[in-house]
């Protein structure tokens, strides 16, 4: 059964209201030869629905097994990747799994270390 547009939109215009920022990561080699990673540059944005809260229940839904420190749902059609660094009020995040869920998508993520 297709989900209506319009329940989509109604979906989206109540619940999507936080905008996430997706950014361009980027390796350079340091004047001692290491790799530094970073991600500053913002590549497209979408918005979403953030959660902090009861993500232990989520990873056990849907059988993760390393800690997150975000879950955010969005419309289907969102260009987001595993591996994808993300950004929401000023914390990057990485993509750690990307999952359809009902009628959108969920991402869920860790906190980014550079190295």
């Amino acid at each position: 059964m297709l989900f209506p547009d319009d329940a989509k939109k109604a979906i989206a215009k109540s619940f999507y209201d936080k905008v996430v920022e997706i950014l361009e990561k980027s390796e350079t080699i340091d004047a001692e030869g290491g790799v530094v990673k970073s991600g500053e540059t913002v590549k497209s944005t979408f918005k979403g629905n953030v959660r902090f809260e009861a993500l232990g229940k989520i990873q056990a839904e849907i059988g993760l097994t390393d800690q997150i420190d975000i879950a955010i749902t969005c419309d289907a059609s969102t260009d987001i990747a595993v591996d994808d660094l993300m950004q929401y009020a000023g914390i990057k995040y990485v993509a750690a799994d990307v999952l359809p869920y009902d009628s959108h998508i969920m991402i869920v993520g860790r906190k980014w270390q550079a190295e």
